[in-house]
């Protein structure tokens, strides 16, 4: 089972006040190491130099890392690392009067490193999804339907309503352990009350969600990510 830590870094997308956050933390501290270094090698500069530093060569791979951690085509996330370290080159050139190929091979540590962290992902959530099939396949059991009888699922309570082709079906369980229990078979939470199957979605229109039978549901904002 993988750590929260892990999970919220590799897997789960962070909020915009996190990234913000650890934006801040990461420039802070690389502007005062700049300054440390700097002073230590008898050229001092102002933190406000490290600052822009830290803006213009460590900010942007982390966006970078956190936009491409969202997409699941390698060679979309290629492509953005790409994108990132050509923007960033041409930046610096403009700002240092510098050449493009000198910034982009500074850049190519940067990159590597963010490859790295994607691939990483990539493994952590093969780890967790190999773990959920080898749980959850035999737990399923204790459903009075079989998976591929369920359409989706609501909070109700204590307990949950299974909807399928006939009328719903109480059974005592929370919703977030019915997420759990059918993780592995391709269900997504839309809502903090509602369990859908993925592959039953006919299309999304604003919040609205829409079933192939018809069924709407609306999105909650912190579910939205994983329907990307």
């Amino acid at each position: 089972m993988l750590s929260d830590s892990l999970d919220r870094i590799f897997i789960r997308p962070l909020t915009a006040s996190q990234v913000l956050l650890i934006a801040v933390a990461l420039t802070l501290a690389s502007s005062v190491y700049c300054v440390i270094y700097t002073t230590l090698a008898g050229r001092g500069e102002p933190l406000i130099e490290g600052i822009i530093w830290a803006g213009l060569n460590i900010v942007p791979w982390l966006i970078c890392f956190e936009v491409a951690k969202r997409l699941s085509s390698w060679p979309v996330q290629l492509g953005i690392i790409v994108i990132v370290a050509v923007g960033m080159s041409s930046l610096d050139t403009l700002i240092y009067d510098s050449t493009i190929m000198f910034e982009l091979t500074r850049r190519l540590p940067g990159a590597a490193i963010i490859g790295g962290m994607l691939i990483l992902s990539w493994i952590l959530k093969r780890l967790a999804s190999d773990h959920a099939v080898a749980k959850k396949l035999v737990s399923t059991n204790e459903l009075p339907l079989l998976v591929d009888q369920i359409g989706w699922v609501v909070a109700a309570g204590n307990y949950v309503e299974l909807h399928g082709s006939g009328p719903p079906i109480l059974h005592r369980m929370s919703i977030s352990a019915m997420e759990e229990l059918l993780a592995a078979h391709d269900f997504v939470r839309i809502h903090r009350s509602v369990l859908v199957r993925r592959q039953n979605i006919q299309g999304l229109t604003g919040n609205i969600l829409t079933l192939d039978n018809g069924q709407t549901f609306k999105i909650g904002n912190r579910y939205r990510w994983a329907l990307q």
